[in-house]
């Protein structure tokens, strides 16, 4: 969210403004008024974060702390996208954890991803009553501050709970609240003390504005009348006492100079390459660029060559090389357009195992220093330039050469080369492997086994083979490894939305993987209603039959398999039933789709259910061009780079598109 600047006048008025239980609107005192008011008494400092125990009921509390021997699902357990409130994993969980056990990503003061205690998937977390300064896309004053608060705090936890607003209100079970970018809405608490109590655990989102790091932006009909109390003292106790953004001092972690100029040949420069940046302690050793400080402005020339969203690429020529930079940003402004020659204004940061650039600005009718800028030619005009992607073979675009630069795959003999997509895995589970590609909206996220839901986004990955076809049962390792030079690792990005010949949206990895498993058996598609119950019972099935009599038994018939009665879902059989194999006999399956806000279970007869099927071929591209770009997992320990499909194609067979034509593979 866009945060309010103040003025150093302003913000001398705002933190005169406190009283008592209630907030002073800062608008309320006058505007040339610099000396303190005598009737406004500053409010202690005191403990209010302590003071503020979480409500929970003493039995869901217990339920939450129960310790468990191993990393597997527990059904009786708390499970956070039930009952929304579970434990968060820590480094003190699963003992001897290590930070890199725990995968956590900071991603500001007041955004967190997380992994669950219990069902360990990842909840990526807005705090809810607060609203720390912008640290990401934008950058503003206090911002970094608040996100380095946040980080620390959580790394020193001993143990986390996250719990959903309706939990936090009646201290019991509840729905899981999500906002409009997918993110769970939240309050986080902490404990410090390895044998935790509820009195042990200290509210993150109050400790935020205790100490002046984020303003409070709470309504208090959502919230019990002590909590929102609390938040309300804990805010004027950080206004009056002059905390944080209210101290009046400039912020260590902000840059108040003038943007510097930085050529994107200096960023590469290993001449300059550091390790253990004090700004990044969480970089594991890796060396890059003296000039990402987090902090610094640094201005880049260089022309567009793709958009992603809002988000764009700039490159540039110097001498006989190529040089590229990403530059993430949510909002969109008039000179980012492909081919446009700009100079773009931003820190610097790294992310994912490459540059980032963040906090860019631009303004037409108010144009500041550091604004995104045409560059111009000597007669005033807008330089914009042809964009010709550089060819790159597999083994160039593997070995890092091109990073962040625009390509188009060829083989040796400099022609686009083919790209041959393979097989899906049919039970990802038994597997070292999850499947040769991933992704799309009509696929149920394959990371989260035991409370599955379907993606949020369309964006697919893709392994594939340049120049020939794909063994036919390749060894995954081999991808991540990079010990086949041909493999390429391709990403069609989260904004786009490719279609077939037909018109037809691509919204599965398996259009390109096909649907046979590594046996050559049809290993169909199934799609099934929006509930995560149902999504798990068919994920877990080992085969899923179908039929218009339920029969007794099924000769070969594993336990947890699926039968679908009465057919698939079509334009006359809207409804069907569906069994599960117990090993004797076929029951019926009553789905529990989750928890209502009082705590009570919502379920959803077999009866009710639609489910269909798909059958795809596996898939060869004919032409591919992208940005590469790094790619590290999540666990640090593969790094791959990608081509990045940055633009949609469409059903003209005759027209020349970034990833096309799409073929059947025979």
């Amino acid at each position: 969210m866009k945060k309010i600047k103040f003025s150093l006048l302003a913000l001398t008025t705002m933190l005169l403004t406190g009283c008592g239980g209630a907030s002073t609107p800062v608008d309320s005192t006058p505007a040339d008024s610099t000396q303190p008011d005598s009737s406004v008494t500053v409010v202690p400092d005191y403990d209010i974060v302590g003071e503020t125990k979480i409500n929970l009921d003493d039995e869901l509390f217990t339920l939450l702390m129960k310790n468990k021997a191993t990393r597997a699902y527990e059904p009786e357990l708390a499970d956070f996208n039930a009952i929304g409130v579970e434990r968060m994993n820590t480094k003190s969980d699963f003992a001897p954890n290590t930070e890199k056990d725990v995968f956590t990503n900071y991603v500001d003061g007041d955004t967190t991803q997380f992994t669950t205690y219990n069902g360990l998937y990842g909840v990526k977390v807005r705090y809810l009553a607060v609203d720390t300064p912008e640290s990401t896309s934008e950058i503003e004053e206090w911002g970094k501050t608040a996100s380095n608060f946040n980080k620390k705090i959580l790394k020193n936890a001993k143990h986390v709970i996250v719990q959903s607003s309706n939990s936090a209100k009646t201290g019991k079970r509840a729905a899981a609240d999500l906002d409009g970018y997918g993110r769970s809405l939240a309050y986080v608490w902490y404990s410090n003390e390895e044998k935790a109590t509820k009195e042990s655990f200290r509210n993150l989102n109050l400790e935020l504005v205790y100490a002046g790091y984020s303003l409070f932006n709470g309504a208090k009909k959502n919230m019990t009348e002590s909590f929102y109390n609390a938040f309300m003292k804990a805010n004027d106790i950080a206004k009056t006492n002059k905390k944080g953004m209210y101290s009046g001092e400039k912020d260590a972690n902000y840059y108040y100079g003038d943007p510097q100029p930085l050529g994107l040949d200096t960023l590469y420069n290993t001449d300059f390459y550091v390790t253990d940046h004090p700004n990044n302690p969480d970089d594991n050793g890796k060396s890059y660029s003296m000039y990402c400080d987090y902090k610094t402005r640094y201005t880049f020339e260089g022309v567009v060559s793709r958009k992603v969203g809002n988000a764009f690429y700039i490159q540039d020529k110097i001498g006989d090389k190529y040089y590229g930079l990403y530059v993430f940003t949510l909002r969109n402004y008039a000179p980012v357009k492909v081919g446009n020659r700009i100079k773009v204004t931003g820190v610097l940061s790294w992310y994912g195992g490459d540059y980032e650039l963040t906090g860019v600005s631009y303004s037409k009718f108010d144009h500041k220093p550091g604004d995104i800028e045409y560059v111009k030619d000597a007669s005033g005009k807008n330089v914009v330039e042809k964009i010709e992607p550089v060819k790159a073979t597999a083994q160039e675009i593997g070995s890092g050469k091109y990073n962040n630069i625009l390509c188009e795959l060829v083989g040796a003999d400099g022609n686009p080369a083919t790209v041959y997509f393979n097989t899906t895995l049919n039970k990802y589970k038994e597997e070292p492997a999850t499947s040769y590609a991933l992704g799309g909206t009509e696929e149920i996220n394959g990371y989260n086994a035991a409370y599955p839901f379907y993606n949020t986004d369309n964006s697919l990955v893709l392994f594939g083979r340049a120049g020939s076809d794909m063994p036919a049962n390749p060894n995954y390792n081999d991808f991540l490894m990079n010990k086949d030079s041909d493999y390429v690792r391709i990403k069609v990005a989260r904004d786009i939305t490719l279609s077939d010949k037909d018109d037809q949206a691509i919204t599965s990895y398996r259009y390109f993987a096909g649907t046979k498993d590594f046996n050559g058996q049809e290993a169909y598609a199934y799609y099934i209603p929006q509930c995560p119950s149902i999504c798990k019972a068919v994920s877990d099935a080992a085969r899923v039959y179908t039929g218009s009599e339920v029969p007794g038994t099924i000769e070969g018939a594993l336990n947890g398999d699926i039968y679908v009665k009465g057919g698939w879902y079509n334009e006359t059989a809207t409804k069907s039933d569906i069994y599960s194999f117990d090993g004797t006999n076929w029951k019926i399956v009553d789905f529990k789709k989750g928890m209502d806000a009082a705590g009570n279970e919502i379920h959803e007869k077999g009866e009710q259910i639609q489910i269909y099927r798909k059958e795809f071929k596996r898939k060869k591209v004919e032409r591919v061009v992208g940005v590469v770009q790094n790619y590290v997992s999540a666990s640090g320990k593969n790094s791959k780079h990608s081509i990045n499909i940055c633009q949609a194609n469409g059903n003209d067979e005759n027209a020349v598109y970034d990833f096309g034509h799409f073929k059947d593979v025979e």
